[in-house]
């Protein structure tokens, strides 16, 4: 299983970008699962939403989608646990490709999505490409690099 954490700023272009990878993924018959982290209350999602992210990595054709905001992880349990143990326990499939939004701490390889990268660049780890999400020249030459990437 390949795994690709995409983190930066609110508003970055985080999920807009998984969304379109996860379409690449899949025209190339790769099976892919998402997990994003939100800062949000427990109280403050819900699938019942009209805009969840999750539902639209679903409808971009993730084969699940896991939120996790503080104790709730949304599949639906209520316990705290670590992005580790979410990918450990919690994925019914072993995708091909796990793409991660957010938990910018962890120490998969990231991508960086940021205009102003360079405060929160010193304080990450493991980050293998940045870029600004919404210059469609960088963005072009991100995905010619995830492609590379899906092939290693």
């Amino acid at each position: 299983m390949k795994i690709l954490q995409i983190v930066g700023y609110k508003n970055s272009g985080k999920t807009t970008l998984i969304n379109e990878l996860i379409k690449e993924c899949r025209s190339q018959q790769l099976t892919v699962s998402t997990i994003k982290h939100h800062g949000h209350g427990a109280d403050e999602i819900s699938l019942n939403h009209k805009e969840v992210d999750s539902l639209t990595f679903i409808n971009s054709g993730a084969k699940e989608s896991i939120v996790l905001g503080k104790q709730l992880i949304e599949r639906v349990t209520y316990e705290e646990k670590s992005l580790q143990q979410i990918i450990d326990e919690d994925l019914s499939v072993e995708p091909d490709v796990l793409l991660i939004e957010g938990f910018k701490h962890d120490h998969f390889p990231k991508v960086l999505l940021t205009k102003q990268s360079e405060d929160l660049a010193q304080t990450l780890q493991n980050i293998v490409y940045q870029f600004d999400a919404f210059n469609l020249e960088e963005k072009k030459d991100f995905i010619v690099w995830f492609e590379n990437w899906l092939k290693k």
